[in-house]
């Protein structure tokens, strides 16, 4: 993963996201398939969710979260439409192996496992440049069209 370039990068992901700094969990979007996005994030002491050197767990859900959003945003805006707010209906399946540390990058991949009406349902799961998994999930993200 270290040797992709991102296709999208720093404040142009505001323009597929609502959320806004600094709570932004995504500086890098490396990939984009028909069900999946792939985004990364330097790991920053100045980070809100760096606490004592480590990205904390909720940091990790927020950055698969705002991965999940990312990739409805890139959805809608290639079809010409705006992007409708989302908001997460539910999180299940939550595992953390292992908290990324200041210096470090992660990577974020989302795929579309089911979509009916306004709700998709996501997974998620996060990786080190090392390809370990750090965190993964399963969301469920209703879409306010």
């Amino acid at each position: 993963m270290m040797t992709m370039k991102p296709i999208i990068k720093d404040d142009e992901i505001l323009d597929y996201i609502p959320q806004r700094f600094p709570f932004v969990m995504i500086d890098s979007v490396y990939e984009k398939g028909e069900s999946y996005v792939t985004t990364g994030l330097s790991i920053t002491d100045d980070n809100i969710m760096t606490e004592a050197g480590e990205f904390k767990d909720g940091g990790l859900i927020e950055n698969i979260a705002q991965t999940a959003a990312l990739y409805a945003g890139t959805k809608f805006k290639d079809a010409g439409k705006d992007i409708p707010l989302g908001y997460i209906a539910g999180i299940k399946d939550v595992k953390i192996f292992q908290n990324p540390s200041s210096g470090s990058k992660i990577f974020t991949t989302t795929t579309l496992t089911n979509e009916m009406m306004n709700i998709q349902i996501v997974k998620g799961e996060v990786k080190n440049d090392q390809e370990e998994i750090l965190a993964s999930c399963e969301l469920r993200i209703f879409i306010n069209k």
